[in-house]
């Protein structure tokens, strides 16, 4: 065989390799056995470029800085690592930090990435006409994407479900793997299992 046949040959069994580790690695995440339950919260409907898909926000995508331990400086681009503990049927962000962390018994740690900042601001800069102030529910918050915002469901089936995502009753099972990657592992509606993703 010559060499180009060598290198042809090298190259099939360099892809399959790095292919089976790709589903390798996805399989062992999905197997973990750290999983989370996510309170979601209402978002804008679907693109329909890509098939029927839910788009997915959390009750952790805005971390109100202030009210949480760790750090409370960050900017748009930023790792973030979201310690998380248990509330009731759901998980609720407890802590947030630049770096990793060990979370405290019977906790766990999500990775996401800010999108973006809005700083606490002045009582001056958020006072009205009347000179009372505003509130800015919003201020001292970081907004925050953990790659599970959006899932893939059968055709006609999304509005269905961001209809009930919308009202609350659509909650979402993430598997967490050591490093705080997540992958949406199943969708629950009034706490009962819907969707379940597969390994393969």
């Amino acid at each position: 065989m010559n060499r180009f046949g060598l290198a042809v040959i090298a190259l099939v069994i360099g892809q399959s390799l790095f292919l089976a580790a790709m589903v390798w690695d996805r399989v062992s995440l999905l197997r973990s056995d750290t999983v989370v339950t996510l309170e979601t919260a209402p978002v804008d409907p679907r693109d329909i470029f890509r098939g029927d898909y839910v788009i997915l926000n959390y009750a952790i995508s805005r971390l109100h800085l202030d009210a949480l331990e760790g750090d409370d400086e960050f900017s748009s681009g930023d790792e973030i690592y979201v310690e998380l503990a248990p509330d009731g049927a759901t998980w609720k962000a407890v802590a947030v930090w630049r770096g990793a962390r060990e979370p405290r018994p019977g906790n766990a740690i999500i990775r996401g990435h800010v999108s973006y900042v809005l700083a606490q601001a002045p009582a001056t800069e958020t006072s009205g006409t009347d000179g009372n102030s505003i509130p800015c529910p919003n201020c001292g918050s970081a907004f925050v994407t953990y790659g599970i915002e959006s899932y893939f469901v059968p055709e006609g089936e999304g509005r269905v479900l961001e209809d009930q995502r919308n009202a609350g009753d659509l909650t979402i099972d993430v598997a967490l793997g050591d490093n705080g990657t997540a992958a949406i592992k199943q969708l629950r509606l009034n706490g009962e299992p819907v969707y379940e993703e597969p390994l393969f």
